[in-house]
């Protein structure tokens, strides 16, 4: 009895420890985690020593110090970044943030947001100097691009991808703003062309990835390339971004359009593509990010200027092999094909045309045309004469011909300028369809006039007169 009490007495009492033991290790880890998670914000934002003082100037303004304007700290610790406090700053354009952490794997930065542009101070690290002094320069806004240039272009063709039919284009580029107001465009495009930063894309490019340059900003496609809202400070800035462009054969003809002037520009593509392009030279090979590149370049483009690169020898996947034979076929062949068909069509109308004139002058008219047959020999001279310019006009539209199918063979063999082609040949066409035009308003006037003389033989007061002269 007294064992049973004793085990029975005891079994809650063991059961409260094992409980409080529990609930005594579940909260000593959410404190460790506690800890553990909120570490980094007590040692940034007021467990350290460390201390940065700076002012807020405009630079448009000689430096002038900027009043009652919000500058935020933010920290970079483990690859990643976060606001940790605002504030305005005072009546000379001071700020002060303290207690900060000054562990080497910690770094901050001021930025400010200024009249729609934001401008961010250099990387400050407090390990080795506890106690640093900034200056963040703001300058103020126009929607002007008068003052933008582009310093240095690149362009970067990577290899292409067969079994998507795709290759890839990194761009960098180094704009000087040579003012004293920071660019800020608007993608407002109400009435065409947003004012806003532009970047040239060639057609069908797709999957634009924005790079340096372009944090906090928005962008939006227009014809020929994208538009953004990013601000172009004086000085230089750096934009970086890169996109996929899709192919269909194994040539492509690469077309880059100038927004702004340009220096100097720069195309790199594998030299396997054998790339050519008649306004930019070849530099020979190089190597960018360990593989070799062919350099086309050239200096001093303007806005509104276009380049081309003719890129050959894109590799084709399966699907694309199939069709390839179509497009094989050069654009003249093409265009050749297309005036024959016409020529062909013109010709083989004029020639029916005449045929059916012809049969019908050639089809006899029965009694009442041999009973017509003196008044017709009246009008008989001037039916000749009508058929002799018939006759005349169809030598004029075979000499037309001839023209054309000459002009054809010279444009093709590269005797004329397409200018010239196209004028001429217009010119002629114009003259066949004069031609055309009056022959069959000859025609037509002939048959009235066939038909008027029928029908003055037949009426009553003819048919008197003529039993009367009989």
């Amino acid at each position: 009895m007294s064992e049973e009490a004793t085990v029975s007495s005891g079994g809650p009492a063991v059961g409260r420890l094992i409980l409080t033991l529990t609930i005594f290790l579940l909260s000593l880890l959410a404190l460790l985690w506690l800890l553990i998670s909120v570490a980094p914000t007590q040692a940034a934002s007021g467990a350290g020593t460390g201390t940065i003082r700076g002012h807020l100037v405009n630079g448009t303004h000689n430096n002038a110090p900027v009043a009652g304007q919000s500058v935020t700290l933010q920290m970079a610790q483990d690859g990643s970044a976060r606001d940790l406090t605002t504030l305005k700053t005072d009546s000379q354009g001071a700020f002060l943030f303290t207690g900060l952490a000054t562990a080497s794997t910690v770094k901050y930065a001021v930025y400010t947001r200024y009249q729609g542009a934001q401008y961010v101070s250099d990387l400050v690290d407090l390990s080795k100097q506890a106690v640093q002094q900034i200056e963040l320069t703001v300058y103020d806004a126009t929607s002007s691009s008068a003052d933008l240039a582009v310093v240095q272009a690149t362009i970067l063709i990577h290899e292409p991808d067969a079994s998507k039919g795709t290759f890839t284009v990194s761009e960098i580029y180094f704009f000087q703003n040579v003012g004293k107001t920071t660019y800020v465009g608007s993608l407002n495009a109400s009435q065409g062309r947003p004012n806003a930063l532009l970047f040239s894309l060639p057609q069908g490019a797709r999957n634009v990835a924005l790079d340096q340059g372009f944090n906090s900003v928005e962008a939006i496609q227009v014809a020929g390339g994208f538009a953004s809202d990013a601000a172009v400070p004086p000085g230089e800035t750096q934009f970086s971004f890169s996109f996929e462009v899709p192919y269909q054969s194994t040539s492509y003809d690469f077309a880059y359009t100038f927004f702004y002037p340009t220096v100097q520009l720069s195309v790199l593509t594998p030299p396997a593509l054998q790339a050519s392009s008649g306004a930019l030279s070849s530099k020979g090979l190089m190597t960018a990010n360990s593989h070799p590149y062919l350099l086309l370049q050239n200096q001093n483009f303007r806005s509104g200027d276009q380049v081309h690169v003719r890129l050959q020898g894109l590799p084709l996947g399966s699907s694309q092999s199939q069709h390839q034979g179509l497009f094989l076929v050069p654009t003249w062949v093409w265009l050749v094909g297309g005036v024959l068909v016409m020529l062909a069509i013109i010709v083989l109308s004029s020639l029916l045309y005449h045929l059916f004139q012809r049969w019908r002058e050639s089809k006899p008219r029965g009694r009442q045309h041999a009973q017509k047959r003196p008044a017709h020999t009246q009008a008989e001279p001037e039916a000749i004469h009508t058929r002799g310019k018939a006759d005349a006009g169809s030598s004029e539209q075979d000499r037309l011909l001839r023209q054309l199918l000459e002009l054809d063979k010279a444009f093709e063999e590269g005797r004329l300028k397409k200018t010239e082609y196209t004028e001429e040949r217009a010119r002629i066409k114009e003259r066949l369809r004069v031609l055309l035009s009056l022959e069959q308003e000859k025609e037509h006037r002939r048959g009235a006039k066939e038909r008027q003389t029928a029908g003055s033989s037949r009426s009553p007061s003819n048919a008197k007169r003529r039993s009367g002269k009989s």
